[in-house]
C-alpha cells in the first residue's frame, strides 16, 4: 500500500509515492495536480466575481403585455425618461424623423381619404371597401375649391414621406412601374411605419444624423430637402387640420386621428419648424411599430438606483404577434399588462368583427389562467384615460358597447371603475392560484402620473426580489 510521506502532505490533494514510480513520472505527477489545483482555483474565482456582481446588480426583468396600440411602448419611454434620462435626451434627435413621418402620414391620409371619398361618390361606389370609407361616402359636402388648392400645395408631402421612410429604414423609395412614387393605401389607425425587432433602426439613424452633421451625403441632401419642404407647408398643414369639413368628413367616418399614436397634427407649426427639436412629451406621443419582440436594457443613471439593471421586453400585440410571448413567461419577475379603456367603441385593426375591449378581456383571462405565469407579479395598466374622459364628454355612450353597464353613469370615473372591478374579477377567478394584483388607473403620455406609478411598481419587484434572495 502506498504510504504518504511528509513532503506529500504539503500537496493537494494528497500526493503518494507509487510503486515503480521513477523520478521523472513522480514530477510530472506533481507538476499536472498543481496544474489542476491553479486551474480550480482560478474557477472558484471566476464563481465568486459572478457572485459579487450578481449581488451588486438587482436585475429587474418586466414584460409588456396587451394588445396593439394599448401603450406599451409608451410606457416602456416613460422607464427610460425616469431613470435615464440623460440617454434618453441624447436619444431625443433619433426620433425627430420619426416624428415628421407621422405628421405627414396623417396629412397624407386625409388628402387620400378626402379625395377617394369624393371619387366614390361621384362614381357611385366606395373606392375604398373599409367600414370608415363607407360611412363617409354616405354623408358629407363636396370638397372646396379652396381645399382642394390646399392639397396640391401639400403634394409635395408624399416624396417627403417617402423620403422619411428610406431615412428611418434604410431602404430606398418605392417606385411604381413607371417610374413614379407610388401611393400607400392607409389605415386610419397606422400613421406610424413598421420595423422588424433586431433591425437596429435607432442606431442606424444615429449614423445617419453623424454622417449628416459631417459630411455633404445623399442622406443629408435628402434630411435637409425634407425639413425644408416640412418647414414651407407648416402653416397649410395646420389650415388643414383645423378646417370645419375635414373634422365633419373624418367625424362622421367615426375617424378619430387624435386618438391614435402619432398624433402630432395640432403641433404642426411647431414640429415641422427647419430647427426643431423633440421634447420629451414629443418622444413619448411618437410611434414607430417593431414587429417582433424586442429587449430593451435600462442602466439608471443615478441615486439609489445606480447599481441596478433593468431589463423590459416589449412584444407585438396584434393577433399574429401574440404566439411569441410565452418565450419570455418562465424569465420574468413581473408583467405589465395594458388594457385601453377607450377602445370600448373600437374594433381590432386586423379584424373589424372583433371589439378592441371584448379582445383586451379574452386577452387578459387568457394570462391570469396561464399555470406558467402563477408565480409572476401581474401589474394591470387601464390605460387612455384621457381618451376615455373625452369620449364620454362628447356624448358616446358606453352603455351603448358595454350593455352590461346598464344605466350607470356616463362618465369618467364610475366608467373606469366598473371596467376596474370587471378585470379584478376575472383576474381573481381565473388565477392558477391566489395572489396579489397591482392595478392603476393611467395615461401613459402623462409622465408626471406615469412616474409616480412606475415607483409604486417598483416597490413591489424590489419585495419580489427580496423574497427570492431569501430562498435561495
Amino acid at each position: 500500500m502506498p504510504v504518504a510521506t511528509d513532503s506529500s502532505r504539503t500537496q493537494w490533494p494528497p500526493v503518494s509515492i507509487r510503486d515503480n514510480e521513477t523520478g521523472e513520472e513522480s514530477k510530472q505527477r506533481l507538476h499536472d495536480a498543481a496544474e489542476a489545483k491553479r486551474i480550480s482555483d482560478e474557477i472558484d474565482r471566476q464563481l465568486d466575481h459572478e457572485r459579487l456582481q450578481r449581488s451588486k446588480v438587482v436585475g429587474v426583468k418586466i414584460l409588456l403585455l396587451g394588445q396593439a396600440e394599448s401603450g406599451k411602448s409608451t410606457v416602456l419611454k416613460n422607464f427610460q425618461l425616469l431613470f435615464a434620462p440623460k440617454a434618453f435626451e441624447l436619444e431625443a434627435e433619433v426620433w425627430r424623423p420619426v416624428i415628421h413621418l407621422n405628421l405627414v402620414r396623417s396629412v397624407n391620409f386625409i388628402i387620400s381619404f378626402l379625395t377617394r371619398n369624393q371619387q366614390g361618390k361621384q362614381g357611385g361606389r366606395d373606392s375604398i371597401g373599409s367600414n370608415h370609407q363607407r360611412k363617409a361616402s354616405a354623408a358629407g359636402a363636396a370638397v372646396s375649391p379652396e381645399i382642394r388648392k390646399l392639397f396640391t400645395r401639400l403634394a409635395p408631402l408624399r416624396q417627403v414621406e417617402e423620403n422619411l421612410i428610406a431615412i428611418i429604414s434604410g431602404r430606398s423609395t418605392s417606385k411604381s412601374s413607371d417610374g413614379s412614387q407610388s401611393q400607400s393605401q392607409y389605415n386610419p389607425s397606422k400613421v406610424e411605419l413598421s420595423v422588424r425587432s433586431g433591425s437596429g433602426w435607432k442606431q442606424a439613424l444615429s449614423l445617419v444624423r453623424e454622417s449628416v452633421e459631417s459630411s455633404e451625403s445623399s442622406t443629408r441632401s435628402i434630411d435637409h430637402e425634407s425639413r425644408r419642404i416640412l418647414a414651407a407647408l407648416g402653416d397649410d398643414i395646420a389650415n388643414l387640420w383645423k378646417d370645419d369639413h375635414v373634422q365633419q368628413s373624418l367625424k362622421e367616418a367615426e375617424i378619430a386621428l387624435q386618438e391614435q399614436p402619432g398624433f402630432f397634427l395640432d403641433q404642426a407649426a411647431r414640429v415641422a419648424q427647419e430647427d426643431y427639436r423633440p421634447s420629451p412629451d414629443d418622444v413619448l406621443k411618437a410611434r414607430v411599430t417593431t414587429i417582433g419582440p424586442e429587449e430593451h436594457i435600462i442602466i439608471p443613471e443615478s441615486g439609489s438606483q445606480k447599481a441596478k439593471q433593468w431589463t423590459i421586453y416589449d412584444v407585438g400585440g396584434s393577433r399574429g404577434q401574440r404566439a411569441a410571448w410565452a418565450q419570455f413567461f418562465d424569465d420574468v419577475h413581473i408583467i405589465i399588462f395594458l388594457a385601453p379603456m377607450s377602445g370600448f367603441n373600437q374594433v381590432l385593426a386586423e379584424d373589424e368583427s372583433v371589439n378592441r375591449l371584448t379582445d383586451s378581456l379574452r386577452l387578459w383571462q387568457l394570462i391570469c389562467s396561464n399555470k406558467i405565469l402563477a408565480n409572476v407579479e401581474f401589474v394591470l395598466f387601464l390605460n387612455k384615460l384621457d381618451i376615455l374622459g373625452a369620449k364620454l364628454k362628447s356624448g358616446i355612450q358606453f352603455s351603448s358597447f358595454v350593455t352590461s353597464y346598464k344605466d350607470q353613469p356616463n362618465e369618467t370615473k364610475p366608467v373606469a371603475r366598473y371596467l376596474l372591478d370587471v378585470f379584478a374579477s376575472l383576474h381573481q377567478q381565473h388565477s392558477p392560484k391566489r395572489r396579489r394584483l397591482y392595478p392603476y388607473l393611467t395615461c401613459a403620455v402623462d409622465t408626471k402620473a406615469t412616474s409616480s406609478v412606475i415607483f409604486r411598481i417598483q416597490e413591489v419587484i424590489l419585495v419580489k426580489l427580496l423574497g427570492e434572495t431569501h430562498a435561495l
